[in-house]
């Protein structure tokens, strides 16, 4: 936990990354561990936005969670009607053709209304099915070269709000028991918040190129481990 707070305290995401892996291997359930990852990144999220709210693009956050809604729906009715682990290997190639693409350079493309909400609507649809809901909107801000505070402070209130929502559905549908994170997600708290707090201060100190690609990193790493997970 202290690890997968670093990593999404540093890069804005990925939280999953590093936790998911490990509670898998050591015996819990995939609702239990998809739970648990959405509410203490939530959680995590939450000092980082307050910590960076002057660095929130209030439009485009609102533009990703108003198409992250009919996303969550989608998502909810694709695990009634599709292999979850075809979407899974699906949704890992693409992170992973996509980071190598931007990992090409070219000059900042800034996405119109219409592309922030259809990168919302993957976002949603990738929680629901997923829970690598941290991609699309990653890479759109790497696409559009956003400065690394401006990065962390948009994903953070957007994880606050699609996190919250997918779990809300979740839940609703019986998928998930937010119950049991009482007892293992209350303690591991802790250790998420220290390590994301050290990893946002070493945010603040990496120049924009590198965290650039330490974000396209993780997002490629990302894309393999969904892939080989499937």
């Amino acid at each position: 936990m202290l690890l997968a707070g670093l990593l999404s305290g540093a890069t804005g995401f990925g939280f999953s990354l590093v936790s998911a892996p490990l509670l898998l291997a050591g015996g819990f359930s995939l609702p239990f561990v998809v739970a648990l990852n959405l509410t203490l990144g939530l959680l995590t999220r939450i000092s980082v936005a307050y910590q960076l709210r002057r660095h929130v693009t209030p439009r485009r956050v609102g533009l990703l969670a108003v198409g992250s809604v009919p996303g969550l729906a989608l998502g909810t009715l694709a695990l009634t009607r599709v292999d979850p682990a075809v979407i899974q290997r699906a949704t890992g190639l693409v992170a992973l053709l996509a980071a190598i693409g931007l990992a090409r350079g070219g000059a900042p493309v800034r996405a119109g209304a219409g592309g922030v909400l259809v990168t919302g609507l993957a976002a949603g649809f990738l929680g629901a099915t997923t829970s690598l809901n941290g991609v699309p909107p990653a890479l759109l801000l790497v696409r559009e070269r956003a400065a690394p505070f401006s990065f962390l402070a948009d994903l953070a209130l957007f994880f606050i709000v699609s996190n919250g929502a997918t779990l809300g559905l979740l839940h609703a549908r019986g998928a998930v028991h937010l119950e049991a994170l009482l007892p293992l997600g209350a303690m591991w708290l802790p250790a998420a918040l220290l390590g994301n707090s050290c990893g946002v201060r070493l945010a603040g100190r990496l120049p924009a190129p590198l965290f650039r690609a330490t974000a396209l990193t993780v997002i490629a790493v990302s894309g393999v481990i969904a892939v080989l997970g499937a």
